[in-house]
């Protein structure tokens, strides 16, 4: 072989071993640029997990506060409601000395009144508050029901008692 052919083969295993190199340098940019970028995701994901458990934080809190509110309106409510079926029992029994429309109107009144102090709670708290006083509502509605059917029945037995009394009188004033 001669130099010029043996020169021309090693210009092209020099080229080939160039563009090898330069394939390799591409490669290996590009492996730089992923890691780079690589990097950087994982700096964001670091930063966006610790926004995360920083909003995590604040949501337990947020639910935490929500919850103590919760009961706190609950017991409120349960020591008024105690309060006013107090009240309520103390009225009725010193009312049975009067007439039944006195009786009828007085729990007229205090349903009245049960309503209103409902629809101010109803429109102090959230919505998970107002579902809790409704069903309260509902409870104590039904519990003045029943109540109005015993004063209604005591009444009844009040009043024909009276009437019998009032017989047994008028028969012993006869029959002197």
């Amino acid at each position: 072989m001669s130099n010029s052919q043996n020169f021309e083969e090693i210009l092209k295993s020099i080229d080939l071993e160039s563009k090898r190199l330069k394939a390799v340098s591409d490669a290996y940019q590009k492996l730089q640029g992923l890691t780079v970028s690589y990097d950087k995701i994982s700096k964001q994901f670091d930063q966006n997990s610790k926004a995360l458990e920083s909003i995590n934080k604040s949501i337990e809190k947020s639910i935490s506060a929500l919850y103590n509110l919760v009961d706190k309106k609950t017991e409120q409510i349960s020591k008024e409601n105690k309060e006013f079926y107090k009240d309520l029992a103390g009225t009725i029994k010193i009312q049975l000395e009067d007439n039944k429309s006195q009786i009828k109107q007085l729990i007229e009144n205090e349903r009245t009144q049960i309503k209103q102090i409902f629809e101010i709670e109803f429109a102090k708290n959230t919505k998970e508050l107002r579902q809790v006083i409704e069903t309260e509502t509902n409870k104590q509605t039904n519990l003045l029901l029943a109540n109005q059917k015993v004063i209604k029945i005591s009444l009844w037995v009040i009043g024909g008692l009276t009437l019998i009394l009032s017989a047994v009188a008028v028969f012993k004033l006869s029959a002197l």
